[in-house]
């Protein structure tokens, strides 16, 4: 299985994608690549949090895994501490 990433991309090209997704209604959806970019994490590891359902939401529409830009930044917000006694 291959997933598509933005690491290849230009900084210009990466920061276009993320600008759509920041002007973008919340509930767009978003393909795992827009939301690792976002997330500074690989499609693969996304792909390792759906398998361990570690909170993020998904759509699966056919073969597609498609993200809600709501739940995104439900789920970063979410993920924000203030200190390491937090965990």
């Amino acid at each position: 299985m291959t997933l598509r990433t933005y690491s290849k991309a230009s900084d210009d090209e990466k920061n276009l994608v993320l600008e759509r997704f920041l002007n973008a209604h919340e509930e767009q959806l978003f393909p795992q690549e827009v939301v690792a970019l976002y997330l500074q994490c690989s499609p693969w590891t996304l792909a390792k949090m759906r398998c361990e359902d570690q909170s993020l939401p998904f759509s699966k529409i056919g073969q597609r895994i498609a993200y809600k830009k709501k739940d995104v930044m439900a789920y970063l917000e979410s993920k924000t501490v203030t200190n390491t006694a937090q965990y």
